[in-house]
């Protein structure tokens, strides 16, 4: 049986509407993460999903990462870290935009130092992984949008206008009121929630941690 014959093609016509270019892909936002090598691993290949996601064990390489590099966030697992916690927080800081720095330990003991040294937010230990994603979402989110509102007010500033920056994004929070109960010193400093009702706190006058009511 023959078939029917294609109907003919026309040329197309001229489309004589004005080309918009297409928007620039939105880049993703690099993660440092410092920690054992089976939990970057795993934490790894979820937030590869969203972001770009670097992996380490190994404090000298982190450093030398942040030394040529400008990830939006690390993540530092200080408990397999040591003091090495802290230097990798003042180089965070260090950056020319400061990369966000969230801090995983179990030693609330330890908290003090890194809070000193620049650390953004801080993890205790031990915790479900979905609540780490939700907190690494919500910190990037927050960098996110205060970049756009830094860099338009960066555009009308003064040159005489400078001043210091805060963080870009913390789950931090200093309370001018509330008092240490070691050293009675002003500004303790709510870093992790201990429950829906309970805080952690830490003075950095004389680095002691305690639990008490929570403050909104």
């Amino acid at each position: 049986m023959r078939a029917d014959p294609s109907p003919l093609l026309q040329p197309p016509r001229a489309d004589r509407r004005a080309a918009f270019p297409s928007p620039a892909p939105t880049p993703q936002q690099e993660i440092l993460i410092v920690e054992a090598e089976a939990l970057a691993a795993e934490h790894a290949a979820v937030l590869r999903s969203e972001y770009r996601v670097l992996t380490t064990t190994n404090v000298k390489v982190a450093l030398q990462y942040l030394n040529k590099a400008t990830p939006a966030l690390v993540v530092a697992d200080i408990d397999s870290l040591g003091d090495a916690g802290v230097d990798i927080c003042r180089a965070a800081r260090s950056l020319r935009t400061p990369a966000t720095v969230l801090v995983i330990t179990s030693e609330e003991a330890s908290v003090p130092d890194v809070l000193n040294a620049g650390c953004d937010a801080v993890l205790l230990k031990p915790f479900a992984a979905n609540l780490l994603y939700a907190r690494i979402g919500r910190l990037m989110r927050t960098r996110r949008e205060q970049l756009r509102i830094r860099t338009r007010r960066d555009e009308d500033a003064s040159p005489f206008s400078a001043r210091p920056e805060p963080p870009l994004a913390t789950t931090n929070r200093t309370w001018p009121d509330t008092l240490c109960p070691t050293c009675h010193h002003h500004g303790a400093v709510s870093f992790e929630f201990s429950s829906h009702r309970r805080a952690w706190y830490a003075c950095l006058a004389c680095n002691n941690v305690w639990v008490a009511k929570r403050q909104e």
